[in-house]
């Protein structure tokens, strides 16, 4: 049976403002390591696909040319991309991945994965996966609980119908993971329960039993059965409101999947639900595989305690920071120089255009700022001031009433689509490097000091022929400068050329 990887990558992030944004969710954020979660997802999912599977990637309209880009820039192009027409949360969007899975492979199974966790790859990984998709053959929905380390009431709990085994959950809280054999750790068993987020006496009660589970949000199931079990749940629990629109969802699902046209307004129609709680928690078909895996679900902003051991004083310090007599604080600076005086657990996290300064256990609360922010319609809130590309980067330098100023890093051999713009011009000065120009019908290159000039409506395309990264500052003017406003008339990664939806450069 072959394996299909489906990551889901519709996360807004709201609760990682400032370093996520709209168009930059914590899923394409570089902070963990030097790829971001979305990129470390494709890999780890490539681990246990292998050459005769593959991945889908469900993500919505407003984001697909971003994370399109981001990946493409990564090296990772060999993508099927399910974009929908609108966010619906996990039921629909791991229906329609099941749907298209079973167009193809009527065998097929699908393991799905959040785009935005950490997660510890390699062979205990792969290990893991291996057990889940044995369980998943006879057409169960088998999940992957994690091992609780703490009492943790951010999280869901699985109940298993069994321990792994005797002694599993005592070395596995011991930290001594290489301890755990494979025939311990990796053996799917039928769940009782789950358990949403329970309060802090009842999560102790669940650490101590040792059969219960940190829910990590990956699954792994036959395709067919993510259908089938989505309709039983509407069959089995009429009086469910969360399984109310199941039969819904898997008929559109199945209609989009066959290339069915007018499918938007039934799509918008469906109820916005979990796959948990319309299918998972319904079902008498579930197991879960228990594993010892590093792992975090990046909850909020203090998953960035990850990065930096405390001091004496609880006082985390990640980037250029410095700190005078503060307890139980994070410092984070992604560029410039923050100090801190006399705060007591409090989050800093400072970017280059924006700030946040909040007490620690309000972090879960920061989709409040995100809220307000968008009543203002602050610029703050869409887009961060770098953003990954297949040809390279941009990092906006300043913007105002008319005109704004990019640094654009194109790396060598790499080129830039053939495009216009309607509303703006733009002004190149080349810092580092030779550009290849293409205005209109003129073709010519423009050394390290010197410029050119695009007026509104030309053809353009900038190309790097040098074997060092071409670096210019972008001047564009204009009375709109939305990325928006182009036109594609060729692109060497085969983004489209439809100017309904944002592809910047």
């Amino acid at each position: 049976m072959a394996l299909h990887a489906v990551i889901l990558a519709g996360g807004s992030g709201t609760r990682f403002w400032p370093l996520s944004r709209e168009l930059a969710p914590k899923q394409l954020l570089t902070v963990f390591g030097d790829r971001s979660l979305m990129a470390a997802t494709v890999e780890r999912a490539r681990q246990v696909t292998g050459d005769t599977g593959d991945i889908r990637v469900v993500v919505g309209g407003v984001l697909f040319d971003e994370l399109r880009n981001h990946l493409l820039a990564a090296g990772d192009g060999d993508i099927a991309y399910l974009v929908e027409p609108a966010p619906r949360n996990t039921a629909p969007a791991l229906a329609l991945a099941a749907a298209d899975v079973l167009r193809a492979d009527a065998d097929g199974i699908v393991i799905m994965l959040p785009s935005d966790h950490i997660c510890q790859d390699g062979e205990r990984w792969q290990r893991t996966i291996a057990a889940a998709v044995a369980g998943a053959s006879d057409g169960s929905l088998v999940t992957i609980g994690l091992v609780p380390r703490s009492p943790d009431t951010a999280f869901g709990y699985i109940h298993a119908a069994h321990a792994a085994s005797d002694g599993f959950a005592e070395e596995a809280a011991g930290r001594d993971s290489h301890a755990v054999s494979p025939a311990r750790a990796m053996t799917a068993i039928p769940v009782t329960s789950f358990t949403e987020k329970p309060d802090a006496e009842t999560a102790e009660r669940y650490v101590a039993a040792g059969d219960y589970y940190w829910n990590s949000g990956m699954l792994v199931a036959r395709a067919d059965a993510i259908l089938r079990e989505l309709e039983r749940a509407a069959e089995r629990h009429p009086d469910v409101p969360a399984a109310a629109g199941n039969l819904a969802t898997v008929a559109c699902a199945r209609a989009i999947a066959a290339g069915a046209a007018d499918t938007d307004a039934a799509w918008d129609a469906l109820p916005p639900v979990s796959f948990d709680h319309a299918a998972l928690e319904l079902s008498d078909r579930v197991k879960v595989v228990p594993a010892d895996l590093d792992w975090s679900d990046v909850g909020s902003l203090t998953s960035l305690e990850r990065l930096a051991a405390p001091d004496a004083r609880g006082v985390r310090i990640i980037g250029q920071g410095v700190d005078v007599d503060s307890r139980d604080t994070l410092n984070y600076s992604s560029e410039r120089l923050v100090a801190t005086l006399g705060l007591d657990d409090v989050l800093v996290v400072d970017t280059a255009d924006a700030t946040l300064v909040a007490a620690r256990d309000r972090a879960q609360d920061v989709r409040l700022v995100v809220d307000e922010l968008r009543r203002r319609g602050a610029p703050e809130l869409t887009q961060n001031k770098t953003s990954l590309r297949p040809w390279g980067s941009w990092t906006m330098l300043t913007r105002g009433i008319g005109y704004q100023v990019k640094e654009i890093e194109v790396a060598p051999a790499a080129r830039l689509s053939l495009q216009s713009h309607t509303r703006r011009s733009e002004h190149w000065i080349v810092i580092a490097g030779t550009a290849t120009v293409t205005r209109d019908t003129e073709h010519f290159d423009v050394a390290a000091g010197e410029s050119t000039f695009l007026p509104i409506g030309c053809k353009h395309s900038l190309e790097n022929r040098g074997d060092i990264p071409l670096r210019i500052v972008e001047v564009a003017i204009g009375d709109y400068l939305g990325e928006d406003d182009i036109t594609r008339y060729d692109d060497p990664y085969g983004r489209s050329v439809d100017t309904d939806t944002p592809t910047p450069y």
